[in-house]
């Protein structure tokens, strides 16, 4: 799925909601960047590269922006971008000394590099040979500066390269059971920590209204590049990620809030469920089921959205009492109204708090910095855009610029 143009309800913030269309795949949770550092990012040295676009008659423009800070309010300059079209996708990480772009029209990956304050292109890499159509969002995790996966939902496999050399070394493939015929298969975000990558398995219909009980969690050893799954019944549609110090924990997605308020847990989709994989092991920990459901109240289905480094949960809530939620409801029409942001500390689950902004359509893009969490808001129009760090309680400006933004990574 790729991200497309954000745009905010009365008060509120929200995401084109065609761009949405497959949020089981990739998500807008695929989507979403967590940014290591201290509050809003603003650490001495720090380097950020924003990716954002403007979109006219269909045809888009993406611009690829360093910044030093996400904490002060200062407006883009996009004559210093890199400029490019179709739509591109920005894989990085902090401390791997560059940074790679997925082809917007092609599954290539090209290699670059800071120079003199610009963005220089190096060697490419393409995946076409083994059967990638397209590049995901947020699908690269870096190793080391000479590793890296890239999964490929589509294929049902990890490819596994040498971004120095930009070299494929091998693939790991996925199980031919992890394929549910009639329905698509999604995989999380990347959940990491020292010496090993994990991520989540689930299936949702192709309308995107209903998802499959039960998940499957993958680990990745990164040093053989050994695969081991197991398969978990407790939750479905396992989207999101997070991590306190090692602990790594997988969030159930916005379409099974959908598939519960809408058609009921025995069929389509349950109360929001997380999972957790303590320090030093492997498997989803078999005492432990979280959701914030108790802590909402009625009328309130919230789906975990990120996890920022002070143990804050960010949830994007509906509220049924002005989400549709009749029998029969589309995603679209789920996404289109009542939607809320609120935070709860994920160690009580308990006093959750909004953010003061009256509800809107669901929002597909947000950024955590440490312990700062932002939301884009846009112009009616796409004209312009405005990262807004909610962690204060109110909406905060920092960084703007025209059109919308796909990413942010840090880089340095």
């Amino acid at each position: 799925m790729h991200r497309g143009a954000l745009r905010i309800g009365k008060g509120g913030f929200s995401k084109g909601l065609v761009a949405c269309a497959a949020l089981f795949l990739s998500a807008c949770g695929d989507d979403e960047p967590t940014l290591p550092g201290g509050p809003g990012g603003g650490e001495e040295g720090a380097l950020y590269l924003v990716h954002s676009a403007v979109e006219t008659n269909g045809s888009r423009m993406n611009y690829f922006t360093l910044v030093d800070s996400l904490d002060e309010p200062k407006t883009l300059d996009y004559s210093k971008s890199l400029e490019l079209p179709g739509r591109p996708r920005l894989y990085a990480a902090k401390g791997v000394g560059f940074f790679a772009i997925g082809a917007g029209e092609s599954p290539t990956i090209t290699r670059y590099e800071v120079k003199d304050g610009a963005l220089t292109p190096g060697a490419s890499i393409s995946f076409q040979n083994l059967g990638v159509k397209r590049m995901g969002a947020q699908a690269v995790h870096f190793v080391s500066a000479t590793k890296a996966y890239y999964k490929d939902d589509a294929q049902g496999q990890i490819i596994v390269w040498n971004p120095a050399e930009m070299a494929v070394e091998k693939t790991l493939a996925l199980p031919a059971e992890f394929t549910k015929a009639g329905y698509v298969t999604g995989l999380s975000q990347w959940a990491t920590r020292e010496g090993e990558a994990f991520f989540a398995v689930g299936w949702s219909t192709s309308t995107y209204d209903t998802v499959l009980p039960g998940s499957v969690l993958v680990r990745i050893d990164t040093a053989t590049d050994a695969l081991s799954w197991s398969s978990d019944e407790r939750c479905r549609d396992l989207t999101k990620t997070g991590r306190q110090g090692d602990t790594l924990y997988f969030f159930s997605g916005v379409i099974n809030g959908l598939g519960y308020a809408v058609k009921g847990a025995q069929d389509a989709g349950q109360q929001d469920c997380f999972l957790r994989i303590p320090a030093g092991q492997q498997t989803f920990d078999t005492g432990f089921v979280g959701s914030v459901a108790s802590a909402l109240g009625e009328n309130k289905v919230g789906t975990i959205i990120a996890l920022t480094e002070n143990g804050t949960a960010w949830l994007q809530v509906a509220d049924t009492t002005i989400t549709p939620s009749a029998p029969g409801t589309t995603y679209s029409e789920w996404y289109s109204k009542g939607w809320s942001w609120w935070q709860v500390p994920l160690a009580t689950l308990s006093a959750p708090s909004r953010v003061d902004s009256a509800p809107g359509a669901y929002s597909g893009f947000t950024l955590t910095s440490g312990s700062s969490f932002f939301v884009s808001q846009s112009a009616a129009t796409y004209s312009t855009s405005t990262l807004m760090e909610l962690s204060s309680g109110a909406p905060k400006p920092s960084i703007s610029f025209p059109g919308f933004v796909l990413d942010v990574a840090r880089i340095r």
